[in-house]
């Protein structure tokens, strides 16, 4: 399998947002707060199956709740480049 250069990790977060889970594409900004995009508990709970399906991070609820998209997609890629 070849790989091309890496997508960043909010813009995979953003495709999921939008493919996933039927989020506007508009709405999807890096300033948006994860719980304003994620309506409702069930979202922020299979958001977070997603991202560690995805990206192979395991993330928590609270996590998804308190951040923003960039706040959210920094803290994952902080922990996938510590690896």
């Amino acid at each position: 399998m070849t790989t091309s250069a890496p997508e960043s990790v909010l813009d995979v977060i953003s495709d999921l947002l939008v493919e996933k889970f039927e989020v506007p594409s508009e709405e999807v900004r890096a300033s948006a707060p994860m719980s304003d995009l994620l309506i409702d508990s069930l979202m922020i709970v299979e958001m977070a199956i997603a991202v560690h399906e995805t990206l192979g991070v395991k993330v928590g609820e609270d996590e998804l709740r308190a951040a923003t998209l960039a706040q959210f997609a920094a803290s994952v890629d902080e922990r996938l480049t510590d690896r």
